[in-house]
This record gives C-alpha cells, structure tokens and sequence, in this order.
C-alpha cells in the first residue's frame, strides 16, 4: 500500500512527488506512467491539503498611493483580498483481472490493464482541467473553460466570423498580455501543424514560434511561442483530443470551433490540490470470487490562486496561422 506523503507544503510537479516514495511502492510507478502520457499534466504543480480544501487569498483591490505635501498626513488606504476555497474530488477506480487470464498468460496481462489504467486517468485529469464543469456535474472540478467568462479580462475572441476565425498571432498577444506572469499556452492538438507552418514561414516569423528541445518533456520536443511552451495534452489514441474543434464560435455557426488558453502554472497561478496524492494497493484475489483487484484512489481539485492567472482565446478554426 503507498504511503501518503505529507510533508510536502509547497506545490511540487507531479513526477517530484514520485521521486518521494520508494522505488517499490506501485503509486510510483502509476505516477511516471501518467506524466510520461501528458505534457499538462507534466506542466502542473500538485500541493497537499487537508480537510479536502485548499483555503487562500486572492487579490480584490490594490491599496491607493501618492504623494503628500509638507503638514499633510500621509497615505493609510489598505488593499482588499478575497477569501477563497477550492475543494477536491474523489476517485477511486479498481483493476480487476480474472485469476485464470493471468494463469493463461503471466502476471504481466495484469501489469498492462494497470497501465491502460494509466492512461485513461491521466487522459481524464487533462480533460477535467480544461473542461471541468461542477455547475454540470458536480462530482468534478471547475476546469479552465469554466472559469474564463469574463471579456477582455479573461476572455478574448478570435474574430467574429460565423463558424470562427483562423487563429491570428495578435490576438495571441493579446491573450498573453491579460495573464499575470504567463508560463504555458495549452492548444488544440490539430492546430499543431499550423505552428510547424508559422515557425516555417517567412511572411510571418521565424523568431517568435521556435522549437527546443527539453529532456524534462519525456523526449517530446516543444515547440514555443513567445519563449512559452505550447502544450497539447496527449499523443493520439482513442479517446479524443483534449480539445477539439467541437466548440460554438462566440458569433455562432457550426460547432468547428476550439480555444487556447495561456496561464500561469506556479505556486500563485494556477495548481492542483490533493486530499489524498495518488494511492495505488495491490489488494490482491477479492474472497469469494475469481478477480485480482488493485485499487486506486485519488482526491485532486484545482486552485487558482491568482485572479488573473488564466486566459482563453475561443472561436479558433483549423487553419493557416495569419499575423
């Protein structure tokens, strides 16, 4: 059974916290198998907490300040905060094989239901922390699609073409001028070869969409915009992607729509709270019936800590990337 750590005070990548439990503990290697499946959920910073909440301060209205003259009393205004709770949701999913397929073909058939386990959780975070809706489901979070709903403050659209635009670098800009210490843009998996085409292009630049490689992105070279990386999500498999072009345009038309979001992934940004961190236990032939079991439990939320921490660009179609 694994050992909840928690000693941990501050948010830590995911991949961190597995470096923390032992080498035999099967929520290590349940952890690397998820991060190695998702560029987000690499990119997130998780933080224990108790009582299944995650209770901050966010920034309602800064303090006036000025000048004085010679006799005047000086400034005394005080700056406003918000006091705010993020709660976690619970997860507990079984694996359970039946006893004679893993006579038939070795304990290793019971190994690989556990890592298609892997990648549907990590696939299901990914999904949750962009299209979370807990107005729709209350057993989930709020994603970041939710929590974008202000225009011009957390909310940009790309145009107003019925059935969307084609994805303009400006209005790029100006997404990442509304976020607060941006970190990352998260972007349509089909809007990919589009960036390829921009990074290659000479009417419209060959500085700003660059690629790097990063030993730390499990061999998966990123390409960049504006010096932040640009995550997808997962690989192609089949489920769909984390966000395909299924949305409404703000100005209606077909449903050929997506989004981009740019945020802030750090400890005063954007991050994930856990209840209980991923806990994995071998309970090993469940009495009274033919199945091995293996249980998982995971109690995660999202907070964002930073009013300002988040962005979306909606209304994007599939398409060649103009200035």
């Amino acid at each position: 059974m694994a050992t909840i750590n928690v000693s941990i005070t501050t948010p830590i990548p995911l991949i961190e916290y597995a470096k923390t439990l032992d080498q035999s503990n099967p929520a290590r290697t349940f952890v690397e198998n998820m991060v190695a499946e998702s560029d987000v959920m690499r990119a997130m910073l998780f933080k224990p907490v108790s009582q299944g909440k995650a209770a901050f301060m966010d920034i309602a209205a800064l303090p006036t300040v000025g000048f004085r003259g010679i006799n005047e009393a000086g400034g005394e205004a005080t700056g406003n905060y918000n006091l705010r709770e993020e709660d976690t949701f619970f997860i507990d999913e079984y694996v359970k094989v039946d006893r004679a397929i893993v006579d038939r073909l070795g304990p290793e058939h019971r190994a690989k239901q556990e890592k298609l386990k892997t990648i549907a959780l990590s696939q299901m975070f990914s999904q949750n922390l962009v299209k979370g809706d807990n107005s729709s489901n209350p057993r989930t979070p709020n994603g970041f699609q939710v929590r974008c709903s202000t225009t011009n403050i957390n909310l940009v659209d790309a145009g107003t073409t019925s059935g969307g635009d084609a994805l303009s670098l400006a209005k790029l800009d100006q997404l990442y001028w509304l976020v607060n210490k941006p970190t990352h843009y998260i972007v349509p998996r089909g809007l990919m070869p589009f960036f390829d085409v921009a990074a290659r292009s000479n009417t419209l630049t060959n500085t700003v969409v660059s690629y790097q490689d990063d030993k730390t992105n499990m061999g998966r070279r990123i390409i960049t915009y504006k010096g932040l990386p640009l995550l997808f999500g997962y690989e192609p498999d089949d489920s769909p992607d984390l966000m395909p072009f299924t949305e409404p345009a703000p100005t209606g038309g077909q449903l050929t729509t997506s989004s981009i979001y740019c945020v802030n992934l750090t400890a005063n940004g954007v991050y994930a709270i856990e209840q209980t961190p991923l806990n994995v236990e071998d309970e090993g032939m469940i009495k009274g019936t033919p199945f091995m079991s293996t249980h998982i439990k995971w109690d995660w939320g999202i907070a964002k800590e930073h009013p300002r921490a988040l962005a979306r660009l909606r209304g994007i179609t599939a398409a060649t990337i103009v200035a």
